[in-house]
């Protein structure tokens, strides 16, 4: 559910936000000749750009070419899919505050520095303004038939606003979660089940990844269908398994749209109709889950807490229905990937400290479903959840909007900057934690300076923050719990770990559960 703020903004296509992508088929065009088309199109964009536009204080930075700005490090010397590890090594080149630039001349600020990151995370704003997924906007925008509006992820000003107060109040109670917690003890049950069935005598399950993401899958729908859907069965059916395969390849578009040549924006081209196949199969399949989950309102009802989010949002009289299939949507493609890759990167920094994972199942009742109040209580859990989020969070940085000037690292920012607030890469300096880039679940018990825990921020900061938040930190512990209570887990190496817009391991991952 969270999207949390990997998003950079272009500014050099605002013009062709509100414009459908193109009707006419142009895959037989050479590719020159649609490069030439873009240089155009984006030099006529640089050149219409006001001349008294306010630009921030000139900032240390990669040096920018011409039309393509500073784009052409992720072309040549960095890899799209390894985007955490070129900002990284850009801090190191530039300092803590370093400006990018954009193709047409727009400035992003990337800060990392901790005074700076506390100041542009704490400002207030009513109306907060997140860059937007702009792929999707141009998508969305071309379909009125299927969307009323672009999104609650992509929204912004008073539109936004009408749909977190509609769509996001019951995801974001604890009441909700409280209703949830034994229809969610039920599906950890089942994914324990289903890691039993695959793991080999020496205890290794091969392709532990995807078995995260149905596990993602099969919860996010419970919470948000109210159903049970059957992705943790052995054998998936082949509906299951194309909303599946569709959510993998809808990320990984949106990658591409943001970090490779943007020619999708002036043609059809395989990226942009790889998105739009994902993006519809997505809008099929769980349109048809909603219809089916609809019709059985009317006969015996499932649990309470299960169904609770999705009959409140079918009945909000304030909501068009598109907006509520859209909400949905969003709420699945997003959370799923969030909640499967936490769990990863959870389990595999976990299997480096075999003395932390006892003192977890040391903390748990040995048997039955567990309480909220029982998770409450072991606090090595929630120690080692917020261990790993500090060290690899899926969304590495937040984009915020100045709404007014500001000055960081002695720069005069104006009001309208955008800043990419390196939350993830901050937490992994000394200045910040004692002894950073350790695996240490302990500094949360027992705290030791230095210890800057407002900077580990996952889910994001303030209106905009993920509404996820709550559900994906329970589902995180409980699963958590069930897997410390019956095994322990090793891993050999270290974990490949790519950015798909969000931070991955790369597959296929294989780790061991070994019976205590």
């Amino acid at each position: 559910m969270s999207l949390p703020g990997v998003f950079l903004f272009s500014h050099y296509v605002e013009s062709f936000w509100s414009t459908p992508p193109p009707l006419v088929d142009w895959s037989g065009v050479p590719t020159l000749v649609l490069v030439l088309v873009a240089v155009v199109m984006a030099a006529t964009a640089l050149l219409a750009r006001s001349p008294d536009t306010k630009r921030p204080t000139r900032l240390p930075g990669p040096p920018a070419l011409p039309l393509l700005g500073t784009r052409w490090l992720f072309w040549s010397r960095y890899k799209m899919n390894k985007l955490h590890e070129a900002y990284e090594d850009m801090f190191r080149r530039y300092g803590p505050v370093f400006a990018e630039t954009m193709p047409g001349g727009a400035t992003v600020v990337s800060i990392a520095e901790r005074a700076a990151l506390e100041a542009v995370l704490r400002t207030p704003a009513r109306r907060p303004y997140r860059p937007p997924t702009e792929i999707v906007q141009v998508y969305r925008r071309s379909r009125p038939d299927r969307y009323a509006s672009t999104g609650l992820v992509n929204e912004q000003g008073e539109k936004w606003f009408h749909l977190r107060r509609h769509l996001t109040s019951e995801l974001t109670s604890p009441h909700t979660m409280q209703g949830f917690l034994p229809e969610l003890n039920s599906i950890c049950d089942d994914f324990l089940n289903l890691l039993q069935s695959c793991r080999r005598p020496d205890g290794t399950v091969y392709g532990f990844e995807q078995l995260t993401n149905r596990m993602g899958l099969e919860s996010v729908c419970g919470l948000m269908l109210g159903t049970r859907l059957g992705f943790l069965e052995r054998w998936m059916s082949g509906r299951v398994a194309a909303l599946a395969s569709a959510v993998k390849a809808h990320f990984r578009a949106q990658r591409d749209s943001y970090y490779g040549a943007p020619i999708w924006k002036f043609a059809p081209t395989s990226l942009y109709k790889t998105f739009v196949r994902s993006e519809e199969t997505i809008h099929t399949i769980i349109s048809e889950l909603m219809d089916e989950a609809m019709s059985r309102t009317a006969g015996a009802a499932q649990d309470d807490g299960m169904r609770e989010i999705f009959l409140n949002i079918l009945a909000n009289p304030e909501l068009d229905m598109r907006d509520k299939k859209a909400a949905v949507i969003d709420f699945i493609t997003a959370g799923i990937e969030t909640l499967a890759n936490s769990l990863v990167f959870l389990l595999y920094l976990l299997s480096g400290r075999p003395d932390w994972q006892q003192k977890i199942r040391s903390e748990l009742p040995s048997c039955g479903e567990l309480r909220v109040e029982e998770l409450a209580a072991a606090s090595s859990i929630r120690a080692a959840t917020n261990e790993a989020f500090r060290l690899l969070p899926t969304a590495p940085f937040l984009a915020r909007l100045l709404e007014a000037p500001m000055t960081i690292a002695g720069h005069r920012l104006p009001t309208g900057t955008f800043v990419l607030a390196h939350t993830g890469a901050a937490c992994r300096r000394e200045e910040n934690f004692w002894r950073a880039h350790e695996y240490l679940p302990e500094r949360w018990t027992h705290v030791r300076e230095p210890h800057a825990a407002a900077l580990v921020a996952p889910f994001g900061r303030g209106r905009r923050m993920c509404p996820g938040k709550r559900f994906v930190e329970l589902e995180l512990h409980l699963i958590l719990a069930k897997i410390m209570r019956q095994w322990r887990v090793e891993f050999d190496g270290e974990l490949d770990i790519q950015f798909d817009f969000l931070l991955s391991p790369k597959s296929p991952v294989s780790l061991r559960l070994v019976e205590w």
